[in-house]
């Protein structure tokens, strides 16, 4: 085990006083191998020992259930969006008098209410209620997954079985495991701190719960829900450390029945023990410890989630009525951060002919800068363009370059080398397989087919005199094969240096004087005179002695917003029409679809959806309701339908990954490059907020 660092040990000695908090890290299974760092004991839930582990045994803990164990989901159908107690009661008598028994479940994280109706096996025994409720005018029907209600499910034992197959005879009630040293390896799920339970729960199956202290558990937390390697912004991470701990303190005792508070899972938190535990978001924890976000003196319902895609969105339009703080903000800065780079050459007109590979030769001084020009690089490549960049190559790779020859790009090849690794390696019929029609003489057929085989000079290169531009690709993808000069890649910081991906901050290298391209989303590039390059942006750059002469600023494909950092800030997806109707038919009982009316606020995100069955009905869905019923990620999208029923596809090009209310993760981390604290990102995201100490 690595050992605190030494920023971290001002906060243990107040840890005592911390709330406890009691984590649900599975409820399913029906045994558990364990073993207990150092070894330790088995105790009863009252702390007596039962049996002692030696240190590296394996203990397996297994409920005899006679059998199958009862099931633990069903299916109901909930009526409408969450509500208020008073809309909620309403509904709960209007569907009274269509002979239902419906019931309403409070909804935590909303302050609202779900009512729901029927219990079912599964999804597709609850179509008769929804056509009964959709004919008496219910247009906001869905079947959700519900945990059953059970009683406790007689069982033979509970049993330890020992690496000796000795099988030990358990209270049934539960047991608690004791290490000699720290961690509790539970295997499969992985290392804790804190202490571990196993009991039997009402679905006659296990619940392994840890319970420690919070500030340990967010250690576990705050990696996993926004890790250091993909967000390295501390600022960012101690504002999830603040979300985080908000949301486990409001929290305690949600799930009090089962005998925890909170799930390991996206259903509360995502929570890895001690495996998930980070050096740097440790820091973010202790430098946060004990802070909660609060509204009118009382903490908040921090919500967040993944990327908002571009806004987040009031609660009301998600989870039903919630706190003022829960608004709609923007992730687009009113005036992004940039740094200015100054450029030796730009280049006019379009520059198609300008490659990496071109660059590179450049970078190297194999190029002059000077050359560089549109009309020059589009002309017919001679050798006498190119005699001086090969022998340059040629002697730097220590080799002599062969004389001038008629091909020119077998002439390139062979004056470094190439030739000399084809015999025997490439046939005759490889080269007409590749260049068809355009095959050179047999004695340089094994050379041309190695160097189409290998992409370095494509067929259409073989038809006709290449462009002195292409020529000069065609030599640096040579120069690639034998001696590669790779770009090295980073994030733009405000302070002008640069963070190199699993890497931390360090500087630009760059030459006094540099190239500066502009690459854009395809691939395209061009050199410009200065390029004004947004923090958070990514540069690349050529290691050299005396600094890189190159810089390549890449043009975001996610644009300019704050939240444009994570892999689902623009999605694009294809929704078949059988899959659809299957969707449909499953979670809202949708049998036939002839179209769909969406609405959208300013920022693209779909807040009302009706989707027209066969008859032309409305089917009314709202919230999370919408991007789970069409497998989305998120609700901000724009869709397009092509071809006729029945084998209609829907493009759909979205944005964002979650539900869209409350912290935006990649937002925070966007923010904290552009030089916010974490104070100022919760108070962006959390309206009117104050950030206050747990309550004694």
């Amino acid at each position: 085990m690595r050992s605190l660092p030494a920023l971290l040990c001002f906060a243990l000695p107040a840890l005592a006083a911390v709330p406890q908090i009691r984590v649900g890290l599975d409820t399913q299974g029906l045994e558990w191998i364990v073993s207990l760092e150092g070894g330790g004991e088995l105790r009863s839930l009252e702390g007596k020992r039962l049996l002692k582990v030696a240190e590296g045994e394996k203990l397996r803990i297994w409920w005899d259930s006679r059998g199958e164990a009862d099931p633990t989901d069903e299916y109901r159908v909930q009526v409408g969006t969450a509500m208020n107690l008073a809309d909620a009661t309403a509904t709960l008598k209007k569907l009274a008098a269509l002979g239902e028994v419906p019931e309403k479940v409070e909804v935590p994280d909303g302050g609202t209410w779900r009512v729901l109706t029927g219990r079912f096996e599964s999804a597709k025994e609850a179509e008769p209620i929804l056509e009964k409720l959709a004919a008496h005018g219910y247009d906001e029907l869905w079947v959700s997954t519900e945990k059953r209600k059970g009683k406790p499910r007689k069982a033979r034992a509970l049993y330890a079985v020992t690496e000796r197959y000795e099988r030990l005879p358990l209270p049934n009630s539960g047991v608690l495991l004791q290490p000699a040293r720290e961690l509790t390896t539970i295997v499969g799920k992985g290392r804790y701190r804190g202490a571990m339970r196993i009991f039997p729960n009402a679905q006659g199956r296990l619940s392994v719960v840890n319970t420690l202290d919070l500030e340990t558990y967010l250690r576990g937390v705050v990696p996993r829900e926004m890790g250091a390697w993909e967000y390295p912004a501390l600022e960012a991470l101690k504002a999830q450390a603040v979300a985080a701990r908000t949301y486990a303190y409001v929290n305690l005792g949600k799930r009090a029945k089962e005998g925890f508070d909170l799930l390991d899972t996206v259903a509360d938190q995502v929570y890895g023990g001690r495996d998930g535990e980070q050096s740097l978001t440790d820091r973010a924890v202790a430098e946060t410890a004990g802070l909660i976000a609060t509204y009118g003196g009382r903490p908040i319902q921090a919500l967040f989630m993944a990327d908002s895609g571009g806004g987040t969105i009031d609660n009301t339009f998600v989870f039903g009525d919630g706190g003022p703080y829960l608004k709609g903000v923007s992730n687009y800065a009113a005036s992004p951060q940039v740094i200015t780079f100054k450029g030796a050459l730009a280049v006019a007109g379009d520059t198609p002919w300008l490659t990496p590979e071109l660059l590179r030769l450049c970078a190297a001084g194999l190029v002059p800068a000077a050359d560089l020009d549109s009309g020059r690089m589009a002309r017919p490549a001679r050798q006498d363009d190119l005699r001086a960049t090969v022998a340059a190559l040629a002697s730097r790779l220590g080799r002599v370059p062969v004389a001038p020859e008629p091909g020119l790009l077998l002439w390139m090849a062979r004056s470094l080398g190439f030739g000399e690794v084809v015999e025997g390696l490439e046939r005759p019929d490889d080269a007409r397989y590749f260049l068809g029609d355009a095959v050179p003489a047999p004695a340089d057929q094994p050379l041309a087919s190695f160097l189409a085989r290998r992409g370095i000079a494509p067929p259409a290169l073989w038809r006709t005199a290449p462009t002195l531009g292409q020529a000069f690709q065609v030599l640096g993808r040579l120069w690639q094969e034998l001696e590669p000069a790779e770009f090295l890649e980073g994030t733009l910081l405000r302070d002008g240096q640069v963070r190199v991906k699993n890497g931390g901050p360090g500087p630009l290298p760059l030459a006094p004087s540099i190239l500066v391209a502009e690459e854009a989303p395809g691939g395209s590039l061009r050199l410009v005179a200065q390029s004004a390059v947004q923090v958070g942006d990514r540069v690349r750059w050529i290691p050299a002695p005396g600094g890189s002469p190159l810089l390549v600023r890449r043009l975001d494909p996610d644009g300019t917003a704050l939240d444009r950092y994570n892999p689902t800030a623009h999605w694009k997806v294809e929704i078949k029409e059988a899959d659809l109707l299957d969707r449909l038919r499953t979670r809202a009982g949708i049998k036939a679809v002839k179209g769909f009316e969406l609405t959208h606020n300013p920022q693209g995100r779909v807040t009302d959806m009706v989707v027209r069955d066969g008859q032309n009905r409305p089917h009314r869905f709202r919230g999370m309701h919408i991007r789970n019923l069409l497998g989305l990620k998120d609700n901000v999208f724009r869709m397009a339908t092509v071809g006729e029923a029945p084998s209609r596809r829907w493009i759909v090009y979205g944005r964002g990954w979650g539900h869209g209310v409350g912290m935006d993760q990649t937002g925070a981390y966007g923010m904290a490059l552009e030089g916010a604290t974490f104070d100022g990102i919760l108070k962006h995201y959390y309206q009117g907020i104050q950030l206050t100490p747990i309550p004694d």
